[in-house]
């Protein structure tokens, strides 16, 4: 853990995991974590949410407190990262909010529960673990997550590029199981290079829903309910052009 002025930082090995402001705990300098307010917009009813990885409890304690009809599963498979966000990090303790020690994957292969949104936001050094990538992983999470749901990935890449293939493989394996992934590059609305290193966003979901759609209802900040700021210009974050595949095998268990 690490103090700078104003700002409390959660850093695990090389990766500083979460970000809050000691005047305002549910504030955070970091963007991407709200770009996993995106999936609001896909589920806009959304009211039970399973993370996996908890970190610092950025996104979890924010959604939370903006979404008081969210009931929220977070899974963490560190106890001492979990006692961090209660203890350093103000991540509530209330009966909406509940932290399972765990790995994620069993997780949900063990629970019952159908879930409207599924994050994954866990890494393993500073990449996203296979293991919560495969297509074997994604037949888990449709069988917890409502037919209209959404599954989000916080992931860092690039989408074309020298340095893309791990982003171009998880959507190639994606497009395998769902019928939209909608890859957001933080930053790219101010200007970012999509081939340049960035956090990457992405969504994935069966839900009938277009394009414009997603974006009119980003750009009304989803009738109002989120708070995140600069959320409505998050549209712009995007990435609509081509994505190379061809040379990519998708994710499957056993295979790194």
């Amino acid at each position: 853990m690490i103090e700078r002025g104003a700002i409390r930082i959660l850093q695990i090995g090389r990766m500083q995991q979460s970000s809050m402001y000691l005047d305002a705990p549910f504030e955070t300098d970091f963007d991407y974590p709200g770009y996993l307010h995106l999936t609001v917009a896909v589920k806009p009813d959304a009211g039970r949410v399973c993370m996996i990885g908890l970190g610092g409890g950025t996104v979890a304690k924010r959604m939370w407190r903006d979404y008081p009809w969210m009931h929220i599963d977070a899974v963490e498979i560190d106890p001492r990262v979990a006692d961090l966000a209660r203890t350093s990090f103000a991540l509530p303790r209330d009966e909406r909010m509940r932290v399972h020690i765990a790995e994620g994957r069993t997780f949900l292969e063990e629970s019952a529960a159908t879930y409207d949104i599924v994050i994954v936001d866990a890494f393993d050094d500073d990449r996203v673990p296979v293991p919560l990538t495969t297509e074997e992983f994604h037949r888990v999470v449709l069988g917890r997550l409502a037919q209209d749901g959404v599954l989000a990935y916080n992931m860092h890449g690039s989408i074309t590029g020298d340095h893309s293939r791990p982003f171009r493989r998880l959507y190639r394996t994606l497009r395998g199981s769902f019928a939209h992934v909608w890859p957001f590059v933080v930053q790219l609305s101010r200007g970012a290079d999509p081939a340049s290193h960035s956090e990457i966003i992405v969504l994935a979901t069966n839900a009938p829903l277009t394009v414009d759609e997603l974006r009119a209802r980003i750009g009304s900040r989803v009738g109002g309910r989120v708070s995140v700021p600069e959320f409505h210009e998050f549209g712009r974050g995007l990435y609509e052009g081509p994505i190379r595949g061809g040379d990519v095998a998708p994710y499957v268990d056993g295979t790194t």
